[in-house]
C-alpha cells in the first residue's frame, strides 16, 4: 500500500502551509485535528472550519479526534498542580509528549486501519507545522534545530519518544517564517493572517483566573509575605500564584529592583533577592528523556532552560537514574517546572524538568 501522511491541522498559517508543501510531494495526505478543550484557540469551531477549508482546498480527507478527557487528566491537571506547588509548567511540552505525538497519533493510525486505508504493519507518517528538523546519525534519529532560529521549536518536542522520530515529517523545518507567510499569500491560503499565541491554548483569561475558576482552588490566592533571603518581611503579595521565579515587575517594593528567586507554596511566601543574587550556576532536573544512551561520565553540552532563550554551555552529571545535576557556565535565572533541554551541535540529545 502507498505511504500515508497524517498532518495535524490547527487552521493556522503554519500547518496550512505544511499541508500545501506536503501535497506537492506526497500523493495521499489526510488532515486531522484533535478536540482537547471547549472553544480553546486550537480547537474552536473557527479553528476546525479553517482546517476543513484547507482540506477542501487541497482535496484532503479531514478527521477530528476527541481527546478532551485525556487532555484534562494528562495536561490541564498537571498544569494546575504544578502552579499550586509553586513551579511554572510548560503545558505545550507535555501536550506534545502525552497527546499530540502519542495518543493522537495512535488513534489516527487505528482509525485508518479500521477504514482499510492503512495496512496492519504499515507505519503512519505524521506531520506537523512545527519549526524543527530531523537528522539520522549512526546513533539513530534526532531532533535538530530549525533553520529559523527565532521560530525553532525543538525545545517543545524534546519529550517525544525516540522510536517515533523516524515516522515524523516537519515540512517547515528548512523555512523562515517570512517565507511561510509568503507561500500562504501566494496560494490563497486565507488563514495566513490568523494571530499566533504563545500562551496555553486552553486558558482564555489569565492563568490565575483559570486555576481559581476550577473547583477547590480559590484558597490559593490569599495574600502573604514577600521576604528577602534572610526572612525579613519587605512587603505583601496578592497570592503566590501571581508570581514566577525571575519576575521583577508587579512586586511593588521600594528600593528595587527585586527579583523573585523562590516561591514557598507551603508557607504562602515569595522570596526576593537583588539582581546579583538572582541567578544560580547549578540545578537538578528529573523526569528525563534521552535520545542518546544515558551518559555515565560528565557530559559537556549546551542547555536551554526556557523556550526562546539562548543556549548556555553546561556540564551534566547523572546524580540518580532519573536525575541530573547541571552546572552552568555562569549564573542564570532558573525556573522550577520549566524544561532543561540539552543540545549537541544543534541536535537535541535529551532533557528533563527543572526541580
Amino acid at each position: 500500500m502507498q505511504n500515508i501522511v497524517a498532518l495535524a491541522l490547527s487552521g493556522g498559517v503554519d500547518s496550512s502551509v505544511a499541508a500545501f508543501l506536503l501535497k506537492e510531494k506526497q500523493k495521499y495526505i489526510i488532515g486531522a485535528s484533535h478536540y482537547i478543550w471547549p472553544e480553546s484557540r486550537c480547537c474552536s469551531i473557527d479553528a476546525f472550519n479553517r482546517a476543513k477549508y484547507i482540506c477542501n482546498l487541497l482535496n484532503m480527507p479531514y478527521y477530528i479526534i476527541d481527546l478532551a478527557k485525556e487532555f484534562k487528566s494528562k495536561v490541564v491537571d498537571n498544569f494546575i498542580s504544578t502552579y499550586i506547588h509553586g513551579s511554572t509548567p510548560n503545558p505545550c511540552v507535555l501536550c506534545n509528549a502525552e497527546i499530540r505525538f502519542t495518543l493522537f497519533y495512535r488513534l489516527l493510525s487505528q482509525k485508518l486501519r479500521e477504514e482499510g486505508l492503512l495496512a496492519e504493519e504499515q507505519p503512519l507518517y505524521f506531520a506537523t507545522g512545527h519549526y524543527a528538523r530531523l537528522e539520522q546519525t549512526d546513533q539513530g534519529w534526532f531532533l535538530r534545530k530549525a533553520h529559523d532560529k527565532t521560530k525553532d521549536q525543538s525545545y517543545m518536542l524534546y519529550r517525544l519518544p525516540k522510536k517515533i522520530l523516524q515516522n515524523l515529517i516537519f515540512p517547515l523545518g528548512g523555512y523562515i517564517k517570512e517565507e511561510v507567510i509568503k507561500i500562504a499569500r501566494e496560494h490563497n491560503l486565507s488563514v495566513a493572517e490568523v494571530r499566533e499565541s504563545q500562551d496555553a491554548c486552553f486558558v482564555d483569561s489569565n492563568y490565575v483566573d483559570f486555576i481559581t475558576a476550577q473547583n477547590g482552588y480559590q484558597d490559593f490566592v490569599n495574600p502573604g509575605d514577600i521576604t528577602d533571603s534572610k526572612s525579613n518581611v519587605l512587603g505583601r503579595h496578592k497570592g503566590y500564584l501571581h508570581y514566577t521565579v525571575g519576575q521583577r515587575r508587579g512586586l511593588n517594593l521600594g528600593n528595587g529592583p527585586w527579583y523573585v528567586t523562590r516561591i514557598d507554596a507551603e508557607k504562602n511566601a515569595i522570596i526576593v533577592v537583588r539582581k546579583e543574587q538572582a541567578g544560580q550556576r547549578q540545578f537538578s532536573a528529573d523526569k528525563l528523556n534521552w535520545f542518546i544512551p544515558m551518559p555515565k561520565q560528565p557530559l559537556e553540552c549546551t542547555v536551554k532552560i526556557r523556550y526562546q532563550t539562548r543556549d548556555i554551555p553546561c556540564t551534566i552529571v547523572i546524580s540518580r537514574p532519573d536525575q541530573v545535576q547541571v552546572t552552568l557556565e555562569q549564573n542564570e535565572l532558573v525556573t522550577p517546572g520549566q524544561s532543561a533541554v540539552f543540545y549537541s551541535n544543534k541536535l537535541v540529545i535529551g532533557g528533563g524538568i527543572i526541580k
